[in-house]
């Protein structure tokens, strides 16, 4: 189904099946009115002067190629894409002899084989993305037959589009947009560049005072960037972001008066009232392409307001040309807020802001909200917001609520037509603005999280030492005090190793001599408890040992070669200072580890690797005269 507001379907035409491209209008001396379209084989003139029965002219031959891009100056539309081949390069078409038929009179090519769009302005064209790599070539179009270059600009990299006005140029250059002085078309001058602009600088249009610039993003990261170029020499940002209320992506946009007339891809067409520059309004819609609502390259690519009759044409990569009629009506309030889901750490009262948005006056602005406290479902409660005219951020504060509530809340807006909106939208309601719920809400919880108590450990030393071929049956019981559920991570030497509340450590295939570190989290999401065992790994023997004799020694680590952190074991017979410092293969000191007063003892220290470069380091012991280097081997 074509969903559609304020904007109403005329006509579509569809001449073959290949892909469209972009689209522009022409008038003749008999204010006859057509469409030019592009298409994967070629461009078509189309008569639209009877809206409800378009009927095609003329069929202008050109290169494969998706993309194609339109102008028209004089009695001729120009026609540029990236399509190599018979016909390669800027195709120049009469229109002269409408309706009776368009031709092809010259290809321009003297310059460039292939662009990507063209814009003309005052006699000038101004072809860019050329060859797939070019900045932007102007072109005199005094003779309109036979254009002849004035310069290449090539300051601002490659150009994928441009508007132009009284000898300026705004490029979208990709990363940035920038400002050109053509006041001498044989030597245009960069005034000023934006900062970059994340996703990509596409394309845009200026409002019609020349004091904004309505950038478009079509890498659906901003949508629009909206920049206050009063002052050329600074890229002021008005709006930093406004997007679309759909996952969809931008592509072109031009300005007629006070609306901003869009091609959304598979959001179709799309119309924002921007009286207020700084604040766009969704003044209407026609979705071209019902299949989706996804970010991906389908449906609307180009649209033309600019005909006399009113009459929008858009061109659809599927669908072909569409005729439509925009009506402009009272808008709805709009309502902005991003924030789905969250959660609170305490019980005090919550602050939620909204942005309220009408072309004429909101009258009355409200917040419901509700509780759900485990499968109890509290009435809904009503908070007023304080009206600001036509628009402005609203604050509402939701009382304070105990631990593990849920509150479900959702905004509404009146207008002084009396048109409610809600969001999420399908609620309505007059008395009060909103009073019927939509099926969805925002929501968020309140969490006053404790930390979890260990009831009981099967184990609590911290390091010990066992023979190969032994075992270690490691369990534990926690609960958390404020009801949240536990989890259980057991972690041996950087690795989990089980998620169950009991684990047991083998010897069975190691090689002794080992140290291994086996760390116990304890969590409730929110507060973590830790518990870590060092355990030594020794070589079995027939005969009881007694127990081993300090000495100085520094063991190799383990594991060996490690990513990223290993176990380094030394013990000392004696007390004393003690240092352990790790080198790379350079000499240069990486890391101190140990450096202080140390009691007999044998001791287990990690080394952490995480910002270090695989290689060898090398680990030093010092103690009283004793020194014991090992190496280490680092693998990422």
């Amino acid at each position: 189904m074509f969903s559609q507001e304020n904007v109403e379907l005329l006509s579509t035409f569809k001449p073959s099946n290949s892909d469209y491209s972009d689209i522009w209008g022409y008038v003749d001396e008999n204010n006859r009115e057509y469409a030019i379209l592009g298409n994967y084989n070629g461009t078509y003139i189309i008569d639209v002067t009877d809206p409800q029965n378009p009927e095609q002219i003329s069929f202008i031959d050109g290169p494969n190629s998706i993309w194609r891009d339109m102008k028209v100056h004089d009695k001729y539309a120009y026609v540029v894409t990236e399509g190599f081949g018979s016909g390669s390069g800027m195709q120049i078409i009469d229109l002269s002899n409408l309706p009776n038929s368009a031709v092809l009179v010259n290809t321009y090519n003297s310059t460039f084989t292939s662009a990507h769009n063209i814009f003309i302005d005052n006699g000038f064209a101004y072809v860019i993305g050329t060859s797939g790599v070019g900045g932007m070539h102007i072109l005199d179009l005094s003779n309109p037959t036979n254009p002849v270059e004035k310069s290449y600009y090539t300051a601002s990299g490659y150009i994928h589009d441009v508007y132009v006005w009284s000898d300026t140029v705004v490029v979208c250059a990709e990363d940035n947009y920038a400002l050109v002085d053509v006041t001498d078309k044989s030597n245009p001058v960069k005034i000023s560049q934006s900062v970059n602009v994340p996703g990509y600088a596409h394309s845009g249009w200026m409002t019609e005072d020349k004091k904004y610039f309505y950038g478009t993003d079509e890498f659906n990261q901003r949508d629009i960037t909206i920049f206050n170029l009063e002052d050329k020499t600074t890229w002021e940002i008005a709006v930093g972001s406004w997007g679309y209320p759909h996952n969809t992506i931008i592509h072109n946009l031009f300005i007629d008066g006070d609306y901003a007339h869009i091609s959304y891809y598979e959001s179709g067409y799309v119309i924002l009232n921007i009286s207020d520059p700084e604040n766009p309004i969704i003044a209407g819609y026609y979705d071209t392409y019902p299949q989706s609502n996804n970010s991906s390259y389908n449906g609307a690519w180009g649209c033309y307001p600019f005909l006399p009759s009113g009459n929008i044409l858009v061109s659809d990569i599927q669908g072909g040309l569409f005729v439509l009629k925009f009506s402009p009506d009272d808008i709805k309030p709009q309502i902005e807020y991003s924030n789905n889901y969250f959660e609170v750490f305490n019980s005090n009262p919550v602050n939620i802001s909204a942005k309220f948005i009408d072309d004429s006056e909101i009258t009355e602005s409200n917040l419901f909200y509700r509780t759900l406290i485990d499968d109890e479902i509290g009435n809904w409660q009503i908070i007023e917001g304080i009206t600001q005219g036509k628009f402005g951020v609203y604050n509402f504060q939701i009382p304070g609520q105990e631990h593990l509530t849920k509150i479900e809340f959702y905004f509404a807006a009146k207008d002084n037509m009396n048109q409610v909106t809600t969001l999420p939208s399908g609620g309505e309601g007059l008395n009060p603005a909103g009073s019927v719920p939509p099926s969805e809400f925002f929501s968020y919880r309140v969490v006053i999280a404790g930390t979890p108590v260990i009831n009981q450990l099967s184990h609590n030393f911290t390091d010990t030492t066992i023979v190969k071929g032994e075992k270690i049956n490691f369990s534990v019981s926690a609960e958390d005090t404020t009801s949240l559920p536990i989890k259980y991570k057991w972690i041996k030497n950087d690795q989990t190793v089980s998620q169950k509340e009991d684990y047991t450590y083998s010897t069975t295939f190691v090689n002794p001599p080992v140290t291994d570190t086996v760390k116990l989290i304890i969590t409730n999401e929110y507060n973590s408890i830790e518990k870590i065992y060092i355990i030594n790994v020794e070589q079995t023997t027939i005969v009881k040992d007694e127990p081993a004799e300090l000495k100085y020694e520094l063991t190799q680590n383990y594991p060996n070669p490690f990513n990223p952190s290993t176990q380094i074991v030394f013990s000392v017979p004696s007390d004393g200072f003690v240092e352990l410092k790790i080198y790379n293969l350079m000499g240069e000191e990486i890391k101190n580890l140990v450096s202080g007063f140390k009691p007999k003892g044998k001791y287990s220290v990690t080394f952490d690797a995480e910002n270090l470069s695989s290689g060898i380091y090398i680990a030093q012991l010092r103690a009283e005269s004793f020194i014991q280097t090992i190496k280490m081997n680092l693998i990422k």
